[in-house]
């Protein structure tokens, strides 16, 4: 029975293996438990089958410490998230933020705004989802938009997307606070059937381990 138990185990090693040997970057899942993952056209809005968390994308979350905070996705390592804060100046090279470095299981709660005015949201609850980490040749990065905000100045200021309760709503910095500018059409990133199915695979793979808890794997690329 161990035997076996090992052998099926070590598939799915060389299963994950094989499917990211190729691949460069890390990115995540959020899925609720007891949910089967679904690669949809719209992975950008919260689905219970399954969404991705978007570099640039702000989130509006709650700490393990009941601290409630508003982040913008920079990049994501295994298991951990980078962030950073808002602008407290106009204008600032991201590069130059300080970096906020937090571990998955130190988040609550990812909460999607429902009113700006009353600040009610939609409360995700960590606990009750799995955060699926995998290795991918696609970089999921929600991209800016550019508009005039102040008829008063020439230059166009950057809208950062940012996850709220009925999908993508975009906002602007100023002075260490994020404005409400609009809810625009969410502009859906393209994946091809090939990369829907090789994505699937992986999740599904890691999703399994994650579960039946067969073995522990760091996997260094």
């Amino acid at each position: 029975m161990i035997r076996r138990i090992f052998l099926f185990a070590l598939f799915i090693f060389i299963q994950i293996i094989s499917f990211a040997q190729n691949d460069s970057v890390w990115n995540v899942m959020i899925l609720k438990k007891g949910k089967q993952p679904s690669i949809k056209e719209n992975m950008v809005e919260y689905s219970p089958t399954g969404f991705y968390l978007y570099r640039n994308c702000f989130y509006d979350i709650q700490l393990r410490d009941k601290t409630k905070q508003t982040l913008r996705l920079v990049d994501i390592r295994q298991d951990t998230l980078l962030f950073v804060g808002i602008s407290p100046k106009e204008n600032v090279n991201s590069s130059l933020y300080d970096t906020i470095s937090l571990n998955y299981t130190t988040i609550d709660k990812i909460l999607l705004l429902k009113d700006w005015s009353m600040k009610t949201s939609k409360k995700i609850k960590s606990d009750n989802y799995h955060f699926i980490f995998y290795k991918s040749a696609t970089k999921n990065v929600y991209e800016s938009k550019f508009e005039y905000v102040f008829p008063s100045r020439e230059f166009k200021n950057e809208l950062f997307p940012r996850l709220a309760n009925k999908g993508i709503t975009y906002h602007y910095e100023y002075k260490g606070k994020l404005y409400y500018h609009s809810g625009l059409k969410v502009v859906q990133p393209k994946y091809s059937e090939e990369e829907k199915l090789k994505t699937l695979k992986v999740i599904t793979s890691v999703l399994d381990l994650i579960l039946n808890k067969r073995i522990n794997i760091d996997i260094n690329y």
